[in-house]
């Protein structure tokens, strides 16, 4: 009997300001026995942080560090780390998050034993162990937007025309699973059709390049398995970034997306009108957001955040850089 064929996998790993998680996340990956390389996308970091990945790289040989001169955004960071990949298989790592010892060998053999498999994703827990939203979602449309920001769900909480966007709120969920979108803080795909797709959108500058993405497989008949049996722990919010450009950037991509997908399965004025509330509501939060930056703001500013640094000495520091409060709720990511 011949010996089941070895496969390549190449871990992704897009950090911009990311602190101290990224050293977890670092040590978790480079114990997965089943991963052949994992590239680090330098979007951005001190200049200790990107000493220590320059020697972490001279140390394992199975670790590169790639620079694309400035911050690209996450998924054209993706794109750009994948040009540097050989694997058969592609592992999106967001850099806050730690996977369990064996997850890489244990994705793959969902890939082995489901045909028809195009991307996998796990079921994302915080430190505190509970799932957390995003790991599992329907499609999101304008309408399921709408429902969102309104919370018409309330009114008819049964109703299949008021199902919210996030599935965990549903039933809890440890097994494997075919959804219609999985995160992309932790998504594996075979490299083949990640190419075929023509990767991500470089134009979702941050957020929803998963949801396009899913979208994207579906069409060309693709299936989309949650893998519940395999946790994967997520920080949240590591990056030293201002809220408001979050969200400015969610809220464009979010406008981007619908009017790429939806722009004819709805009326023009449709779309129009939930890109018009999005930005409204943007809009509403901004003095609240820039207020919160402010401190953050006076901090990057000190440090001269305006360049990618790639020259220096030191390790990363243990304090690292401050996390960026969850304050808001964020309906629709």
């Amino acid at each position: 009997m011949s010996e089941p064929k070895s496969e390549s996998v190449s871990a992704i790993v897009v950090s911009y300001w990311t602190g101290p998680a990224l050293v977890d996340c670092l040590d978790a990956l480079i114990a997965q026995a089943a991963l052949t390389e994992i590239i680090v996308v330098n979007n951005g970091n001190s200049v200790e942080t990107v000493t220590w990945l320059q020697e972490l790289a001279r140390r394992e040989p199975r670790l590169c560090l790639v620079e694309p001169g400035f911050n690209t955004g996450f998924a054209a960071g993706c794109n750009f780390g994948v040009n540097h990949a050989f694997g058969d298989y592609l592992a999106f790592v967001n850099p806050d998050l730690i996977l369990p010892d064996t997850a890489i060998e244990q994705f793959l053999e969902v890939f082995r034993t489901h045909p028809g498999v195009w991307l996998c994703g796990g079921r994302l827990v915080g430190i505190d162990g509970q799932e957390q939203r995003g790991g599992r979602r329907e499609v999101l449309s304008p309408w399921r937007a709408f429902v969102e920001l309104s919370r018409l769900d309330r009114l008819l909480p049964n109703h299949p025309y008021f199902r919210r966007l996030h599935l965990y709120q549903h039933e809890e969920m440890r097994e494997i699973c075919e959804v219609p979108t999985v995160s992309g803080a932790f998504m594996m795909i075979p490299r083949r059709l990640y190419q075929r797709l023509g990767g991500m959108d470089d134009n979702m500058f941050l957020h929803f390049e998963d949801a396009d993405l899913c979208i994207r497989v579906r069409q060309n008949g693709g299936r989309i398995l949650y893998c519940g049996h395999i946790p994967v722990r997520h920080h949240l919010s590591t990056s030293d970034v201002s809220r408001f450009f979050v969200e400015l950037h969610k809220t464009r991509s979010t406008s981007y997306y619908f009017f790429k997908h939806f722009i004819h399965d709805y009326p023009n004025w449709v779309i129009f009108t939930v890109c018009m509330l999005l930005w409204v509501r943007l809009t509403v939060l901004t003095p609240r957001l820039l207020i919160r930056d402010l401190p953050g703001m006076i901090r990057r500013q000190r440090r001269g955040r305006g360049s990618i640094s790639s020259a220096g000495a030191g390790t990363v520091p243990e304090g690292g850089p401050t996390k960026s409060p969850t304050t808001l709720v964020d309906v629709i990511s």
